[in-house]
């Protein structure tokens, strides 16, 4: 695990985009399919049958959760995923089967506007990508600030889990006063629980 945390945020995640980008497309396929396992397993645990829990729809190199969206449906779970409405960075939720999803101009998968919505209060897990994190629930995303203004509006206590491959796990993310933390890190080798 190495520590680019001397870098400029930018650094970081161009390094670590690297790295997610190195690996090949059976490695990601093969760590995702533990991931999702693991991710399964601490929503079982942490949170009640029937309640909602919203994913995200990888794009590119990202931990892929197709597997993951069938497997909590499976165990009764409700599913819903995001949408970047208007101006807001809060994303807004919607109940729909991923391969209901949409295409956007960024290249990103999302619910199309007329899906079920979800309140944000009642979401009890939030599983979140990212390009860099950290053991302490340190998480670095793109720089749009959507999933750290989501989790300040989320309820308090609602689960939040990233998804990452272990070569994107540093020794410190930077934060900023409006980071959030995350509750725990799942990688292909672990799962990295945050201690309060």
């Amino acid at each position: 695990m190495s520590s680019p945390t001397g870098r400029a945020k930018p650094d970081i995640r161009r390094l670590l985009l690297s790295r997610r980008d190195a690996l090949s497309e059976g490695e990601r396929a093969t760590y995702s399919g533990a991931i999702c396992e693991r991710a399964r397993r601490l929503v079982e645990e942490r949170c009640a049958s029937g309640s909602i829990v919203a994913l995200y729809a990888h794009k590119g190199s990202e931990v892929e959760t197709a597997a993951l969206d069938e497997r909590l449906r499976a165990s009764g779970f409700r599913v819903a995923y995001p949408r970047v409405v208007d101006e807001s960075r809060v994303l807004a939720f919607f109940e729909v089967a991923i391969d209901a999803l949409g295409a956007t101009r960024w290249g990103l998968r999302e619910p199309s506007a007329d899906a079920t919505a979800v309140a944000i209060e009642t979401i009890a897990a939030f599983v979140v990508p990212g390009l860099a994190f950290d053991r302490a629930g340190g998480r670095m995303g793109w720089g749009k600030g959507h999933y750290d203004a989501t989790l300040t509006a989320a309820r308090a206590d609602a689960e939040c889990i990233g998804l990452a491959f272990e070569c994107q796990v540093v020794e410190n993310v930077p934060r900023e006063s409006h980071d959030v933390a995350l509750d725990a890190i799942i990688t292909e080798v672990a799962t990295h629980a945050v201690a309060e």
